[in-house]
C-alpha cells in the first residue's frame, strides 16, 4: 500500500533529504524531516524529543487514529533484546565469526536500521552465537568501514565466508545500537538519534571504528568511499592515522557503490589483493 506519510531524519546521509522528499511528493503525502543537531550533546535531546512529539500528533491527525505509546515500547522490548543478542555474539568473537558475504553486511544495514524494533528480527536473533563459526586457520580479519559496493563485483571473490579473507565486522551494522528504556520510549528514542557515533565528530567516529576493530581482533581496515559522499570521505585522513597509531593497516578504497559502469572492478581487485599482502607480512 502507499504510505500515508513520509519521515526521514538528518543523520548519516545528506541524501536522505531529496531522496525522502522526492518520494513524498510522487505520492503526495506530507513529508517530515527529523533534524538531529550533529555533536551528540544532551541539550539537542529535548529539541529532537520536542519533533517526535510533533510528529504522533500529525500522526494521529492523518490517521485519525490514537498513537498507542505501548506499542512503542513494545517494540523498543524487541529493539533492547536484539541489541543484547548480538553483543552476546560480539563477545565471543575471538576465535570465531559469524559467516556473512560482503552483500549480507549491507542487507544487514538495512533491516537493523529499520526493522529493528520488529519481534521477527529479535525472534531471529536469539541463540545468534550457536551460529559463529570457527576462524580458518590464518585467516585474515578485516573490519569494513561505510558501505561495500551494491553490485557483483570482484570484491565479493575475494570475502568469501570460509576463506583466508573475512570480512568479520562492518561499522553499519553496529552504529545504530543504544540501550533503548521501553519505559521512557520517546526519550530514548530522541537519545539514540542523538548520541549515535556517526552524529558526532570524526573523532569519534574514529573512537567507534577502533572500539570495533579491538572488539573483533582485526587484522587489517578497509573504508570504502563513494564518489561524493562527504560523510564517509571527509574523515578517511584522521581515520587512517588512527589505525596506523595501533599498527592496523589502513586502506581506502573509491568508487560508485550503486553503478557497477563507473566502476574498474580490476583495479580494486588489485589494490585489495596488494593490501592483504601487507595485512599478511604485518601479523
Amino acid at each position: 500500500p502507499p504510505p500515508k506519510l513520509v519521515m526521514t531524519t538528518s543523520i548519516l546521509c545528506d541524501g536522505n533529504l531529496p531522496t525522502f522528499k522526492r518520494i513524498a511528493r510522487e505520492y503526495d503525502v506530507p513529508f517530515i524531516l527529523i533534524d538531529v543537531p550533529r555533536g551528540r550533546k544532551r541539550e539537542s535531546v529535548g529539541y529532537v524529543l520536542s519533533q517526535l512529539k510533533a510528529v504522533i500528533g500529525t500522526i494521529e491527525e492523518i490517521t485519525g487514529k490514537a498513537f498507542k505509546m505501548e506499542e512503542l515500547s513494545m517494540r523498543l522490548s524487541y529493539e533492547r533484546e536484539l541489541m543484547e543478542n548480538l553483543e552476546e555474539s560480539k563477545a565471543r568473537t575471538e576465535d570465531s565469526y559469524l559467516p556473512q558475504h560482503l552483500y549480507e553486511h549491507m542487507n544487514s544495514l538495512y533491516v537493523l536500521h529499520t526493522l529493528a524494533g520488529d519481534g521477527r528480527i529479535a525472534e531471529a536473533s536469539r541463540g545468534i552465537h550457536e551460529r559463529l563459526e570457527a576462524i580458518p586457520e590464518n585467516a585474515r580479519k578485516i573490519l569494513w568501514l561505510h558501505i561495500p559496493p551494491y553490485y557483483d563485483n570482484e570484491l565479493f571473490n575475494l570475502f568469501v565466508p570460509g576463506s583466508k579473507n573475512l570480512v568479520v565486522a562492518s561499522e553499519l551494522m553496529w552504529d545504530w545500537m543504544y540501550p533503548v528504556d521501553p519505559q521512557r520510549p520517546l526519550e530514548s528514542l530522541a537519545e539514540k538519534l542523538v548520541y549515535n557515533p556517526l552524529c558526532g565528530s570524526v573523532v569519534d567516529r574514529g573512537n567507534f571504528c577502533l572500539d570495533l576493530a579491538r572488539s573483533f581482533r582485526v587484522d587489517g581496515v578497509i573504508h570504502f568511499s563513494h564518489w561524493g559522499c562527504r560523510q564517509s570521505a571527509g574523515g578517511v585522513s584522521y581515520l587512517k592515522s588512527i589505525f596506523e597509531e595501533e599498527r592496523i593497516p589502513f586502506l581506502e578504497l573509491t568508487g560508485d557503490c550503486v553503478d557497477h559502469s563507473s566502476q574498474g572492478a580490476g583495479q580494486l581487485r588489485t589494490r585489495t589483493e596488494a593490501f592483504l599482502e601487507i595485512v599478511e607480512k604485518r601479523r
